[in-house]
């Protein structure tokens, strides 16, 4: 069978899409032994493989290639570079390429705005991320749902838990903006956790599920408080979310399993036997998770 350009960039795409930027060169360099002429399309899923890696210089290297191919990068191309960089924390280069996009007539989206938010929040550069939100916001660039989650995290590394919480509070009350969706809740809770507020962590917990069209908790939420409360003096609370849990995949026969995770219930069980009552708790809250279709590794009741 000969490969034409759109079976290589198919394959290529494939290979990309999950981070292999090995075999998504060893075919681009078949197609480049067997004369197959490469388009946009091939170029872009070469960076987005190498920049998922943090393989940067070799994205570089391609963008250059691509430019003297004749092949215009579009946004897709722009916005591998950027979290490529974002990736390896080099927020400035990640920059110089949104302002390069800019500049060749391409609109930053939410998304691109989002991928850089999350760099400077990973990274902890909370002056570009204040920049950025108010770069967004002239530009009249909408948030979503995700960038309220960065915005939470944001406030959560910087300590302020009030202003994580003014961020939740006004997107519940503002009907015209982003949701608050399951994510949004899972990281105000973990935020709580982060910042040793318990009692605020289970408020809001209990809060959300209140919420008009809210799709959680989710597991991330149950995670974060059934592995975090026990390390705040919480043990007992942790185990009654976790038999919570169990009633709601018991009730619920379409609820997604991975409601509990496996390393939270891991390390509750750890907790449970630091604190030596893992013999009074333990078997009960196992046979409840074994009810409730979860596996229990039988390490975690050893004594």
């Amino acid at each position: 069978v000969t490969c034409d350009t759109i079976i290589y960039s198919t394959l290529i795409k494939g290979f990309a899409s999950i981070g292999d930027a090995d075999r998504a060169m060893a075919l681009f360099q078949d197609m480049r032994t067997d004369g197959v002429e490469s388009n946009h399309i091939v170029f872009t899923a070469l960076i987005n493989a190498h920049a998922k890696n943090g393989l940067m210089k070799r994205a570089e290297q391609l963008m250059e290639e691509m430019e003297k191919e004749g092949c215009k990068p579009n946004a897709i191309t722009y916005s591998s570079m950027i979290r490529g960089h974002c990736v390896r924390g080099d927020l400035s280069s990640a920059l110089q390429v949104f302002e390069q996009m800019v500049d060749c007539g391409f609109r930053a989206d939410a998304v691109i705005f989002n991928t850089l938010l999350d760099g400077c929040v990973q990274h902890r550069n909370f002056d570009l991320a204040d920049e950025l939100l108010l770069k967004m916001k002239n530009t009249k660039v909408a948030p979503s749902n995700f960038t309220l989650s960065i915005i939470v995290k944001m406030w959560s590394k910087r300590g302020d838990l009030d202003k994580a919480f003014e961020v939740v509070r006004s997107a519940l009350e503002d009907s015209t903006g982003p949701k608050v969706d399951a994510q949004v809740g899972a990281c105000i809770v973990g935020a709580c956790i982060h910042n040793r507020a318990p009692e605020r962590a289970l408020e809001i917990f209990e809060e959300m599920k209140t919420w008009p069209s809210f799709d959680g908790p989710d597991n991330n939420t149950y995670a974060a408080l059934i592995s975090g409360l026990p390390r705040l003096g919480y043990l007992r609370k942790a185990v009654e979310l976790t038999d919570e849990a169990c009633v709601r995949l018991n009730t619920n026969p379409g609820q997604d399993k991975r409601l509990l995770a496996p390393s939270a219930l891991a390390q509750l069980f750890r907790a449970l036997r630091c604190e030596r009552v893992l013999q009074e708790l333990g078997p009960s809250l196992a046979a409840k998770l074994r009810k409730a279709g979860m596996a229990v590794d039988d390490k975690w009741l050893a004594p």
